[in-house]
């Protein structure tokens, strides 16, 4: 008896929770089905994330998060407010910045979002600790030649590094379910 009650407190829990989620959770690809991502929702906050690389192996990660309303589904139309995260890999920048995202009418998840046109900006400050001296003797052929090089000693102290953003290259890229089921609000 127990056993039944338990089971049949596990199946309620199930089937409650497979109800918590948004109607946007689950599988989407681009529209040219070169990639896919998987969206989960979690707290109010619906997240995706993809990852690139560069030429020479570094990863260029792009972690999206939008919120979504907790007490009804998303509808057609409505625009979502969130945040893009991106962890550079090869210049070792962290961007932090806004991003939309919207569900149309034919059931396709548009985001929008900035591409960032950056450079790295390294400031140093030189420090003079002396100079050097050098005497060289050397045969030449035709007689023996002295060579004296004097040069100053310097090191350079890196006082800052930054990513510092030139551009912001607004993108909008769509993407579409890959079960083909439009996702719709469901009836409550």
């Amino acid at each position: 008896m127990k056993m039944k009650w338990i089971a049949m407190a596990l199946m309620s829990l199930v089937g409650f929770s497979a109800q918590a989620g948004s109607n946007l959770e689950g599988t989407w690809m681009s529209e040219d089905g070169k990639a896919t991502v998987r969206l989960v929702e979690f707290n109010g906050r619906l997240t995706l994330n993809t990852r690139s690389y560069y030429y020479n192996g570094a990863p260029s990660d792009y972690f999206f998060e939008f919120r979504v309303p907790t007490d009804r589904d998303v509808r057609p139309g409505e625009i979502l407010q969130g945040r893009l995260r991106s962890l550079d890999g090869f210049y070792g920048c962290v961007f932090d910045e806004e991003a939309q995202a919207q569900l149309t009418e034919d059931g396709k998840l548009k985001l929008h979002y900035p591409l960032l046109t950056f450079h790295r900006e390294t400031r140093s400050v030189r420090q003079g600790i002396g100079h050097g001296y050098r005497r060289v003797i050397d045969w030449n052929g035709w007689g023996w030649v002295e060579t004296v090089y004097a040069f100053p000693i310097e090191r350079w102290r890196v006082i800052s590094c930054e990513c510092v953003i030139d551009a912001k290259n607004w993108s909008t890229g769509v993407l579409v379910p890959v079960d083909h089921q439009t996702p719709v609000p469901r009836p409550h």
